[in-house]
């Protein structure tokens, strides 16, 4: 916790000085793995007025960049058709729009720069009941990616879902990587591959949010919205044939795998 309390407080001050797109990739995974460790926590420290509030407002501030990251996601995949008339105008509203977001993010940053640094004491939790929260929130999690799973692969529209699983996948890796330091084989490959699907799930997710900012445009543009599409089910269609043949593999089935990290 300690660290990666340190980690978002470093990152912090690149942010405030020049929020360009890499400090704004640090500071998002910077308080990704901060959460992670949070959550690691019993709630007795978790409650506590500092340390509730700093998480607070560090999540606020992940999820203001999420939304300016989705912006830049955007404008990167319309780069294509930059060489059409209709792309300026995308381009334009699409910039105003994350000139607002970064504004508002860059205020919960100075907000979360002026908080005291939380501090929980090495002694203060020992270690046998770290362990068992820990364990109890990997149970929690891979229960959450066991019953969205079968949802995902029956239903290509259900969105929010898709949403929800990637974020579970993504906290999931979060807290494997507190493991770092133990040199097994085994975990390092439950996270590989945990990596693998939450880079499939991310890219699923980066098509979706580019097919909603389409269809909120008041200029219709259905060729590049037909493009986002189709590369979309086909990611999706990727995503599905890799859950079918983990699934299928007792031995190298993706959910036993998870029990691993507990």
């Amino acid at each position: 916790m300690e660290e990666n309390v340190k980690r978002v407080d470093n990152r912090l001050d690149d942010y405030i000085k020049d929020s360009n797109e890499n400090n704004i990739h640090d500071i998002r995974t910077a308080t990704r793995r901060l959460d992670a460790s949070y959550l690691s926590l019993p709630k007795k420290i978790r409650r506590k007025n500092k340390i509730s509030k700093y998480m607070t407002t560090s999540k606020r501030l992940f999820k203001v960049n999420s939304q300016v990251r989705d912006c830049d996601i955007i404008c990167e995949k319309l780069q294509k058709y930059s060489s059409e008339p209709i792309y300026t105008k995308l381009i334009g509203s699409l910039n105003r729009k994350r000139k607002t977001k970064l504004a508002s993010a860059r205020k919960i940053a100075l907000s979360l720069r002026n908080l005291p640094i939380p501090r929980v004491k090495e002694n203060a939790i020992p270690a046998k009941r770290l362990e068992i929260r820990y364990n109890k929130i990997v149970v929690r999690l891979r229960q959450r990616i066991q019953l969205d799973v079968p949802i995902i692969l029956t239903n290509v529209n259900k969105i929010e879902v898709l949403h929800e699983l990637r974020k579970t996948c993504k906290k999931l890796l979060e807290l494997a990587s507190l493991q770092n330091g133990i040199n097994n084989k085994e975990i390092n490959a439950v996270i590989t591959e945990l990596e693998d699907v939450q880079d499939i799930l991310g890219s699923i997710h980066d098509s979706d949010t580019t097919i909603a900012y389409l269809k909120s445009q008041p200029i219709k543009v259905p060729h590049i919205l037909h493009d986002e599409i189709s590369e979309r089910n086909k990611k999706y269609e990727d995503f599905t044939q890799f859950c079918k043949r983990s699934l299928s593999d007792t031995r190298h089935n993706f959910l036993n795998q998870i029990t691993l990290l507990t």
